[in-house]
Formats: C-alpha cells, sequence, structure tokens
C-alpha cells in the first residue's frame, strides 16, 4: 500500500517531508523547487521501467520523466536569457549597492547574512538602470524593476549569455597561490596587446565569476578570470561559466584541505578546469608542482594541448639565468627554444613563477614577446600578497613585507622563505607577524607545527604570533625567535610601535579573516612608498 510506505517515511522524515501522492508530480514539484547548485536525489526506483503496485504493474521511467520535466521547465522559463534585458541599454552589472554605478544593472542577490532587495531604493538612487528582484517591491516603479524566478539563477544566465557572445579570447586560471597576482600580471601584459578585461579583486567564487562575466564588454579583446573553490565540484561549475580557452593551474596546496581528504583530492578538483576548456584548447601547468604529472597525465586523456613552465627545470618555457642589475633583475627565459629577455624588480619564488605563467600564456597566443622587455618593472603586486613598502609611522622609517590577504601551508612557506631575500643594514632586525592558516581541519596542528622548522632555519629575528593555531608553531621555536603572542591585534599595534627601528624589516602572513589585513592597512596608513 503505498499511503503507507509513505506514512512510513514520513515518521523518520518529520516537520521537513511533502506528501505527494503521484511520483511524477511529486519529482516535478523537485526539480522546480532547486535553487542554484542544489542537488536532488531521486530515490527507489533507479534504472527500473515499471512500477508494481501488485494488483496491477504500470510503465515508468525515472529517467524518462526527468528528462521531460527539464525539457519542459527550460523552455517554459522565463528569466534573464529569455530576451528580458534586449529593450533597453545599461552599462555594467553589479550585486553590490555600494558600488553601483549609473546605468548599471543591479541584481538584489539573497545571500546568508544580506539580502540583495533590501538596497533596491538605494540602488535606483545612485543611477541604477533597473534591478533585478525574485519578490514585490513597493514604492519602486515598475519600469525599474525586472522580476525573475531565482535572482542568482538569473545573474548566471545573463553571465553565459554575454559569454556565448563575446569574441575575446578568455584565459581562467585557477591554483592554491598565487591566481590574484597572475590575473593581474596577465592583465597588466595583455594591454600592449589590446583591450582587456579581469575579474576585479578576488572575484573567484560562485557570485564573482558571474559577476565578472557579465561585464565583459563587447569590444574586450582579452579576459582573465579567477577560479576559486573550498570544495570539490566548484571549479567544475564555475568554468562552465568562464569556459576558457587557455586555462592555467598555478600550483596545488593545502588550501581549504578541511573539505578534502588530501592533497591530490585537492589536485583532482583543481583538474576540474580541464572539464570545460573549449576545444582545440590550452592548459598551462607548473612543472615545479609535485602534481605535475598527475595534471599532466589528466590533460594528455583529454587530448589538451599541453603547455608546460619552470623556474629550475626544462619545460616549454623556463628561466635560464637571472642578473640582478643595481635595483631590477635581467632574466633570461627560453619559449620554446627562443629566447627573450625581461626585466623584474621583484625576484621571489613566487613571482617568478607567476612572470613564466604569464609568458605561457603570451606564448599560446602567438604575441610578441620583445614587446614587454622592460614593461615589468612597472608592474605593481597587489596590496596584502606581497607588496613592499618603505613605512614612516611610529616615528621610524622601516619596511613592510605585507603578505596578509591570505594563508595556506604553500604561501605561508613562500612567504617565510622570500623574507631572506631581503638584505638589511647593520645592526637591523628582521621581523615576522603571523596569525592561524584556517580550514585546514584535522591537520591544521601539524601543518601550522612544520612552519617552525621553516622559520628555525631561517634568518628571521623575533616572530610573533595572534591566534589559536598559530601559537602550535610558536611553541617549536627555538628559544631566540620567540617574541610574543598576542591576545588582540591591538595590543600587537601598540606593541610594534614601541618595538620597531629604523630600517627593520617586517612581514605580515595571515589568513584575511583573522583580520591582518586590516591590520597591514592601518599599519599602511601614514606616508608609504613601493619599492
Amino acid at each position: 500500500d503505498p499511503t503507507k510506505i509513505r506514512k512510513k517515511i514520513i515518521m523518520g522524515c518529520k516537520k521537513i517531508a511533502v506528501d505527494i501522492p503521484n511520483r511524477r508530480k511529486a519529482i516535478e514539484v523537485a526539480i522546480t523547487g532547486l535553487n542554484a547548485n542544489e542537488v536532488l536525489l531521486v530515490a527507489g526506483k533507479g534504472h527500473e521501467q515499471t512500477q508494481d503496485y501488485g494488483n496491477k504493474i504500470t510503465e515508468f521511467s525515472d529517467t524518462e520523466v526527468i528528462k521531460n520535466i527539464l525539457k519542459k521547465n527550460i523552455s517554459s522559463k522565463k528569466n534573464i536569457s529569455n530576451n528580458s534585458f534586449e529593450n533597453f541599454k545599461y552599462e555594467g552589472v553589479s550585486i553590490n549597492s555600494k558600488n553601483i554605478k549609473k546605468n548599471n544593472l543591479f541584481f538584489a542577490i539573497k545571500g546568508k547574512k544580506i539580502d540583495g532587495h533590501k538596497f533596491i531604493k538605494e540602488s535606483i538612487n545612485k543611477g541604477a538602470a533597473k534591478c533585478v528582484v525574485s519578490q514585490k517591491i513597493k514604492k519602486i516603479p515598475n519600469q525599474k524593476i525586472i522580476k525573475v524566478k531565482n535572482t542568482f539563477v538569473a545573474l548566471n544566465d545573463l553571465a553565459n549569455k554575454v559569454r556565448s557572445k563575446t569574441s575575446a579570447e578568455i584565459i581562467g586560471i585557477t591554483g592554491s597561490v598565487g591566481k590574484t597576482t597572475l590575473k593581474n600580471l596577465l592583465g597588466f601584459a595583455l594591454k600592449n596587446y589590446g583591450k582587456v578585461y579581469c575579474s576585479p579583486h578576488s572575484y573567484n567564487n560562485k557570485f564573482g565569476v558571474p559577476l565578472s562575466i557579465s561585464n565583459l564588454e563587447k569590444n574586450t579583446e582579452y579576459g582573465v578570470f579567477e577560479i576559486g573553490m573550498d570544495k570539490k565540484g566548484e571549479i567544475k561549475n564555475l568554468s562552465k561559466i568562464v569556459k576558457p580557452e587557455i586555462a592555467i593551474i598555478t600550483n596545488i596546496g593545502a588550501a581549504h584541505l578541511k573539505n578534502f581528504h588530501s592533497l591530490q583530492d585537492i589536485a583532482k578538483a583543481k583538474s576540474e578546469i580541464m572539464d570545460n576548456i573549449l576545444e582545440n584548447g590550452d592548459i598551462i601547468l607548473n612543472r615545479d608542482n609535485n602534481f605535475f604529472n598527475f595534471l599532466y597525465k589528466i590533460a594528455k586523456k583529454k587530448g589538451i594541448n599541453i603547455t608546460t613552465f619552470s623556474s629550475i627545470k626544462k619545460a616549454d618555457i623556463f628561466l635560464s639565468s637571472s642578473k640582478k642589475i643595481k635595483n631590477k633583475y635581467k632574466l633570461k627565459i627560453i619559449v620554446k627554444e627562443k629566447t627573450i629577455y625581461l626585466y623584474v624588480k621583484n625576484f621571489t619564488k613566487s613571482f617568478i613563477s607567476n612572470i613564466l605563467a604569464c609568458v605561457s600564456v603570451l606564448s599560446v597566443l602567438n604575441l610578441d614577446l620583445n614587446i614587454l622587455k622592460d614593461k615589468f618593472t612597472n608592474f605593481e603586486i597587489p596590496d596584502g600578497r606581497g607588496d613592499v613598502r618603505v613605512i614612516k609611522k611610529f616615528r621610524k622609517k622601516f619596511r613592510l613585507i605585507d603578505e596578509s590577504y591570505n594563508a595556506n601551508p604553500l604561501s605561508m612557506e613562500s612567504a617565510i622563505k622570500n623574507v631572506s631575500l631581503y638584505k638589511r643594514k647593520k645592526n637591523t632586525q628582521k621581523i615576522v607577524f603571523l596569525s592561524d592558516m584556517l580550514e585546514l581541519g584535522k591537520n591544521s596542528k601539524t601543518l601550522h607545527r612544520n612552519l617552525s622548522l621553516i622559520i628555525n632555519k631561517s634568518d628571521i629575528d623575533k616572530v610573533f604570533v595572534y591566534g589559536k593555531y598559530i601559537q602550535e608553531t610558536f611553541n617549536s621555536l627555538s628559544k631566540k625567535k620567540k617574541g610574543k603572542v598576542f591576545s588582540s591585534l591591538k595590543e600587537a599595534y601598540k606593541h610594534f610601535g614601541q618595538i620597531i627601528n629604523n630600517n627593520d624589516i617586517l612581514m605580515i602572513k595571515g589568513s584575511n579573516s583573522t583580520g591582518l589585513y586590516q591590520f597591514s592597512k592601518s599599519i599602511k596608513k601614514e606616508n608609504t612608498s613601493a619599492i
């Protein structure tokens, strides 16, 4: 008796169950109720082609029913792709009312903490052409509103539509470290060859990627987009929107390890970008990374064109030699058996790796690399990602290496090693201020403790820490390198004001959400100058 079966199930599901006697209708209600990135499990029948009631057997295939419902749902769905925006002009797309510019299209996205529908009036007052909403909005003229079922789905629809129409060469970047710097580096370089659009800030998540793609202009020749993740499947979903002709995997590290069983699982998740590279497209891989062979085999199996780069090994593009000349470095780079020379100001391992990745993209695009010979000396590293500034503060003048935007074991190790590259004057200190690396799960204590092994071998004089897990690092430091464990950032600020001396070097590194990025900004507030 189907009624009895459903009642038994409902007893276990309690208040979250919806009882629909008709199986076809139940599946349709479930499918049409799905929001973006949600998963529906249709259980109980699988491959079966019939329903057996005991006294009768009826033909019923879940597979065919689902296909028909999806087909019907897609053809009848009224949203952004149904010519909603082709009868008026708008300039740019935004999901943040604070950033609204005249004639922008504002999408009222409903997030976990903030509902964009609360900012419709503010957006209109700032000059938004129209607002895309999913609920009734009072006291706003109808001509300023576009009503859709789901604003997040509508934003994705618009992004897909814009992507399908652009003639720009699209480049997608993923990896555990260096995505934003590489994106900015590519944007900086490609401006010498045509009109470029880059995803702003670190817009690499489920909101940032479709928003960035939606802002592509018609006459753009090169589009560069970051694709991030903290769970399996996210890169696959986001790269479906980006559809890169060229993709780059910068490296594989223990970022967001709490959501994965191993580093190989992270590498596999990053490799998802290869599922959506367009036909005859290219993947660019870092031969210096431990997961190069793993990623190379996946690319080979998929039949994707592969370009490799390395700062220490022979690859398609590799650093042959370098030489310091005054305040810059001359790089000799072999590009598919041809030699080019580039000048840069920064010689950290991560920056050189990004330079080689950038050169790899330009090589795949068959662009004249000699145009860039002296250009990179004018490139400014983004705030909080290794930028170096002379700071005048606390009545002292010192150097700040700002690595505060984010932290994982790979970037933390790189930042600590990079401190040794900076020469100091006699009787000055190299000071490091560290906070927690987050989202590392059960491995957190061990990964924090391992940092002490690198620090103890370095020429860092004193280490100061703030946070729960970073105390594991501090406790394993050699006694002479131990500075202080701070209970608050206010205490840290006051302490550095007392101990910092002229010509000292201070490096700050930690996960953004620990507050160190804002802390670094407060240190930079007074007179600074980039090195």
